[in-house]
């Protein structure tokens, strides 16, 4: 999402408007609005801490105010601006509420994505990946034989162990934006840049490991 630079004018008071959701002349909905990323949308700072309550806030006053419902009477172009600003709206607001859809976003904002540096298990969880891969064929091999009491108890230790590996990874995170908006120069942001991915990286493979556990337990719990 780019800033636009040409100087849009309101189409009821002529009034510059460019960049904003609606002309501070009037108030009227601006169809050449162009808000330069999520952030702008709820006139929030670039921050990746976000106090949610206020975002929930925000989020549901620009809801009523470009509910397409109160523009039916209205010109064409503010119709279609009213459905536009709507759709950015949703998005902005599913983006910024998720701390990992926000993380995610902050990457691409700062011309940074998990890419293929996502496609190779972070260090730190090699070993971890390769547990639970073996233990997941121990249980697949074990179903068959009637004998796979031991397994799905290992596995259940396994999916609990997870989903403390997720929490904690949702902690870092956290702390981790902490850092970023508190960054006093260009070597700690690009710092703390490095550590988002890091994280965000892991985090995925963590919640792709649990799904494949939880995946293999309920296959196992169904068919008993």
């Amino acid at each position: 999402m780019t800033t636009n630079t040409q100087t849009a004018l309101c189409l009821h008071c002529g009034k510059p408007a460019a960049g904003q959701l609606v002309c501070g002349g009037c108030g009227v909905v601006e169809p050449a609005a162009q808000p330069s990323d999520y952030f702008d949308v709820f006139a929030l700072p670039r921050r990746l801490t976000i106090d949610l309550p206020d975002l929930e806030q925000r989020y549901y006053a620009l809801s009523r105010r470009f509910h397409p419902d109160l523009f039916h009477d209205c010109q064409p172009a503010e119709q279609a601006a009213s459905l536009r600003m709507t759709s950015l709206v949703n998005r902005a607001y599913r983006t910024l509420k998720d701390p990992v859809q926000r993380g995610l976003y902050w990457l691409e904002l700062n011309g940074e994505s998990l890419g293929r540096d996502n496609e190779r298990v972070p260090p730190a969880l090699a070993a971890r990946v390769f547990e639970v891969q073996e233990q997941l064929e121990e249980l697949r091999a074990a179903r068959p034989a009637g004998k796979a009491d031991d397994a799905i108890r290992a596995m259940a230790a396994i999916r609990d162990e997870l989903r403390r590996d997720l929490e904690a990874c949702d902690d870092r995170l956290t702390g981790n934006f902490t850092r970023t908006d508190a960054a006093a120069g260009k070597d700690e942001a690009a710092a703390a840049l490095v550590g988002t991915k890091t994280i965000l990286s892991e985090l995925h493979y963590v919640r792709t490991l649990l799904r494949d556990v939880e995946r293999e337990l309920g296959a196992v719990w169904n068919a008993s």
